[in-house]
């Protein structure tokens, strides 16, 4: 048995070798029962929950838990009591992959081996229970908009107001720009604005409905590129679908009930497809933005949410009034 890992260069931050424990207890095939618990019995370990069976070269063949090797002869060997390793991480993969696999599997301790497949250490469960709350938080602020070396809740709540405001203002001024842009958009079609005052009902909605629908696309697109490897021209043309049947759904519900209230059957016309449309644009869009950021090498959660909902707020709008000009006049 040994306590030394093979010894790696320093972690990056956020990936599996910055949370990773390294003071694991491995063990030989050839290794009895006795002989563990004695060299157990004379360390100080990080966890002892499992111990991983290491060959020759260090690299990693299988584990035991502790409960399986308390409960056999003194006799057997760390080969006849281990158990095949089917899950496993490099120290240079997103943390956030660790979180995803321990969820999807259902485990609670991950291993990790190098390119050569060394045994490094350990994910443990507490590992993940605290990047699970610190990705969380970090995703809800970058969506949010909020950024920058403050951008934690506690230096949000605690630092000074000039600190705090840097940290929120640069996407709000984006938000500003697009709404003076929809302003701007809504003065071209004045003239159709004052023969049809029932077209202004329904701009609310219609920017609504590609918000949210973008909003839900966005938080499975930025959660997906934290912790999967994704194919993403696949992945756009899936969301076209997607967003293309939920804009019919929606785009018909919301057709008809427009043309009740409006009293007009060609409003409800312009309303479903605009729903249509706004819905299928917002989904591709909510998806595309995470992607080039992830392409580019920036966190896919930097600012997703206000630059999608700058641009799906102008497309909304631009695609209604497109509709209403057409169909009305």
């Amino acid at each position: 048995m040994s306590d030394t890992l093979t010894t790696l260069p320093p972690a990056k931050e956020e990936t599996v070798g910055s949370i990773m424990s390294t003071k694991i207890p491995t063990c030989r095939p050839h290794d009895t029962h006795e002989n563990i618990l004695q060299q157990l019995a004379g360390n100080h370990w990080d966890s002892i929950h499992d111990i991983y069976v290491v060959d020759a070269n260090d690299k990693l063949v299988g584990y035991l838990s502790l409960q399986t090797l308390l409960q056999s002869k003194k006799s057997t060997y760390a080969s006849t009591l281990m158990q095949q390793i089917s899950f496993s991480l490099k120290p240079d993969d997103d943390q956030e992959k660790a979180v995803f696999l321990a969820v999807k599997d259902d485990i609670i301790r991950i291993p990790v081996i190098d390119e050569a497949g060394r045994f490094v250490g350990v994910v443990s469960a507490h590992a993940l229970i605290n990047v699970m709350h610190d990705e969380h938080l970090e995703d809800s602020l970058l969506t949010a908009g909020i950024h920058g070396k403050h951008s934690s809740i506690t230096k949000l709540a605690t630092s000074r107001i000039d600190l705090i405001v840097k940290t929120r203002a640069p996407w709000l001024l984006i938000g500003l720009t697009a709404a003076l842009c929809l302003g701007f958009i809504s003065s071209w079609f004045e003239e159709s604005l004052t023969k049809t005052v029932a077209i202004a009902y329904f701009i609310p909605v219609v920017a609504y409905i590609a918000d949210s629908v973008g909003t839900q696309s966005e938080a499975i697109a930025v959660r997906a590129l934290a912790t999967m490897k994704i194919n993403y021209t696949i992945y756009l043309l899936k969301e076209i679908l997607v967003g293309l049947m939920l804009g019919v759904l929606i785009g018909i519900l919301g057709g008809i009930g427009a043309a009740l209230i409006a009293n007009s059957t060609t409003i409800g016309i312009v309303v479903a497809l605009s729903l249509m449309v706004a819905s299928t644009v917002a989904s591709v869009l909510a998806s595309l933005i995470p992607i080039l950021f992830k392409i580019f090498g920036k966190d896919p959660a930097l600012g997703s949410g206000p630059l999608a909902t700058a641009f799906q707020d102008v497309i909304s709008v631009l695609v209604y009034f497109s509709f209403a000009v057409a169909l009305i006049g």
